[in-house]
């Protein structure tokens, strides 16, 4: 057995005796075999490796042609979209609403090296044949990080963005041949990214307060340099890049402030202390900005138009980051938290009726503290130091992307009170969306309550 071939027909030999013998494990027997015959000398070292190699080749060359066939061919025509009765109201209905929420969760198949994913990717875009081309032998592996998994979660985002912006522009252009006096009110969102990598502290060590902010501030950075380069291909001299250059640099300064030695104390003061202070280059919001490219839309040429247009559906979408992020706790950690706040002396049970009653009051009475980075870098409690550090994304970073608390093993609905107390409590509640997950056996069967 010293090819694939060989392989197959010994296992589909096997496997039929799993007729006589249910309990009967082909593969098992098939690796038996081996075994045997490298301890006869029929079979090397060197055979079973090119048998491994011959084996990851077929694998790659089957995964790039199984991708190629999830990208359906792109139809020359756009008719289709404007629908079936060419209504204006249907086509702004149907396409000014996401069509699809993606979450990049960076959970890539780490058994493939970059290079690796890079191949296989290029084979499935292609045309032609894939060949042996995608099947690059896999380096040493580097230890899968972190900083690993939000890089390859933000270029993934990235050529998103770029695929979203394609379709918004033939949207555009099909919405301008049929209706030719009311397209330029369209304000498109078809799609919308998000992304929970640096921010899911669920069962994470290596998650820090100042990692998330990081993390957002390398986002801000990262998206304000593509509309900055957006906007220079539509006019190397537009006024709206006085401000989106120097809040392009501004981020880029700051992410590279949380991306240093933090260690010390003084240091993580001195970050902090520079992003907070204030400065007209630190933009906060988009809206004035998308404002004015639709007003530029009104009475620009048609194709200049259409790319403005282009550009301030990708702001509207994706705000002053990469895409909406996703915060995560875990129930028993917002348990904890909440715990530490109920009146003194009171001790409840977070299943029971009164339980509930007791957290509506608390909600009702939760007066907004003010919040600083001093607080976040003193406070122990996970689920309390991630709703400060979405204040401080707030109040410093975005103020108009809302945020998605995530809790994880969500059984009862006193965590969710418990969420809203603490969202309300740091003064983020008409931010911050609270999203329960049921993903435990009790909250499967009872979370609909």
């Amino acid at each position: 057995m010293k090819t694939i071939a060989d392989l197959e027909a010994r296992l589909a030999d096997l496997h039929q005796r799993t007729r006589e013998t249910p309990l009967f494990n082909p593969v098992f027997q098939l690796s038996l075999d081996l075994s045997r015959g490298l301890e006869a000398g029929q079979v090397s070292l060197d055979d079973l490796a090119a048998l491994v190699a011959d084996l990851e080749c077929d694998g790659l060359k089957t995964r790039a042609a199984k991708l190629r066939k999830l990208l359906a061919p792109t139809a020359e025509s756009a008719a289709a979209l404007a629908g079936e009765d060419g209504d204006f109201d249907a086509f702004r209905a149907c396409w000014e609403r996401p069509q699809l929420h993606a979450v990049f969760t960076a959970h890539p198949t780490f058994l493939l090296a970059p290079e690796q994913a890079e191949a296989v990717a290029a084979a499935a875009s292609g045309d032609g044949v894939i060949d042996d081309s995608a099947c690059i032998a896999a380096p040493e592996h580097a230890a899968v990080t972190l900083d690993h998994e939000h890089r390859a979660a933000m270029a993934a985002m990235g050529r998103a963005q770029d695929a979203r912006d394609a379709i918004v522009a033939r949207l555009l252009d099909e919405a301008r041949q049929n209706w030719p006096d009311q397209w330029r009110a369209l304000r498109l969102l078809p799609f919308r990214f998000a992304s929970w990598v640096g921010y899911d502290m669920d069962g994470r060590t290596d998650i820090g307060w100042h990692t998330s902010i990081g993390f957002r501030l390398t986002e801000k950075a990262e998206r304000l340099a593509r509309y900055t380069a957006a906007l220079e291909a539509i006019d190397p001299a537009h006024p709206l890049l006085e401000t989106l250059r120097p809040a392009s640099r501004f981020a880029a300064e700051r992410a590279a402030d949380f991306a240093g030695d933090l260690g010390s104390e003084a240091a993580l003061a001195a970050a902090a202390n520079r992003l907070t202070t204030h400065s007209p280059d630190n933009l906060l919001s988009l809206t004035p900005l998308i404002t004015a490219l639709e007003a530029e839309a009104e009475s620009a040429p048609q194709t200049r138009a259409i790319a403005l247009l282009t550009l301030a559906a990708a702001m509207r979408a994706d705000g002053l980051g990469m895409g909406w992020i996703h915060f995560r706790v875990n129930a028993k950690q917002l348990h904890n938290a909440i715990r530490r706040r109920l009146p003194e002396g009171e001790v409840i049970e977070l299943a029971s009726k009164s339980a509930l009653a007791t957290l509506r009051a608390m909600v009702d009475d939760a007066a907004p503290l003010r919040t600083n980075f001093a607080a976040l870098a003193t406070e122990s409690s996970t689920a309390i130091r991630q709703f400060i550090a979405m204040a401080q994304i707030l109040k410093h970073i975005d103020a108009d992307a809302p945020i998605r608390m995530l809790v994880a093993e969500c059984e009862q609905p006193a965590t969710v009170l418990a969420a809203l107390y603490f969202a309300k409590l740091f003064g983020v509640e008409g931010k911050v969306d609270v999203s329960p997950l049921f993903e435990t056996e009790a909250a499967l069967e009872h979370g609909g309550r």
